[in-house]
């Protein structure tokens, strides 16, 4: 744990490509091959780092799916609003808890949507699939115009491009409360996916 603190912290400031593992060795208060001990090497203390982030993010979004099931809009399941909430939210929330725990940290999120390194990329693609087929149906049902390839892009760019940008900004995902920037991110994405 104090490993993976540190080097959160550190990839938060430097990147997860280039932080360096002297420092979060040394932040963590371990021997210099405790990494490799752990992890391996620094890809291994990236992806877990990542992995720390990723689970209970999607975690928090099956959970606000399944409120939206539990509560459809109407008889034909969630909103299309309920949906982009439902996406939106756990990394709102997130980064203002990381926020308040060590500002600069919410950048590791847009990390994760941000021209990401491959192995970021597959660490991400591995623990959003149960997620993308959780929400899939229903954004089909949302948007039955709208082929799903088309969705799924609109939702890589619209969506987590538009976290990604705002939550590498230093003080922009923190000028407004997380239900008010929600709210004002699933008015703005809503419109976006179904335009």
């Amino acid at each position: 744990d104090a490993l993976l603190d540190a080097a959160e912290a550190e990839f938060a400031d430097s990147g997860l490509e280039s932080g360096s593992l002297r420092k979060i060795m040394r932040v963590a208060g371990t021997d210099p091959g405790a990494v490799h001990y752990h992890f391996g090497n620094r890809q291994a203390l990236a992806e877990a780092v990542l992995t720390r982030i990723m689970v209970p993010l999607n975690q928090r979004r099956r959970q606000l799916l399944e409120q939206s099931e539990a509560n459809p809009a109407d008889a034909s399941g969630p909103s299309l609003g309920q949906l982009v909430g439902a996406l939106t939210r756990p990394d709102i929330e997130m980064a203002h808890a990381l926020h308040d725990r060590s500002p600069g940290r919410a950048r590791l999120i847009a990390a994760i949507y941000l021209r990401p390194a491959d192995f970021v990329e597959a660490t991400v693609a591995a623990h959003f699939a149960s997620v993308a087929d959780a929400f899939g149906p229903h954004l089909q049902t949302a948007l039955p115009e709208t082929p799903f390839p088309i969705i799924a892009w609109r939702v890589r760019w619209c969506v987590f491009g538009t976290l990604g940008a705002l939550l590498a900004h230093e003080s922009a995902p923190f000028e407004r409360d997380a239900d008010e920037l929600v709210a004002e991110l699933t008015r703005v994405l809503s419109a976006a996916l179904a335009a």
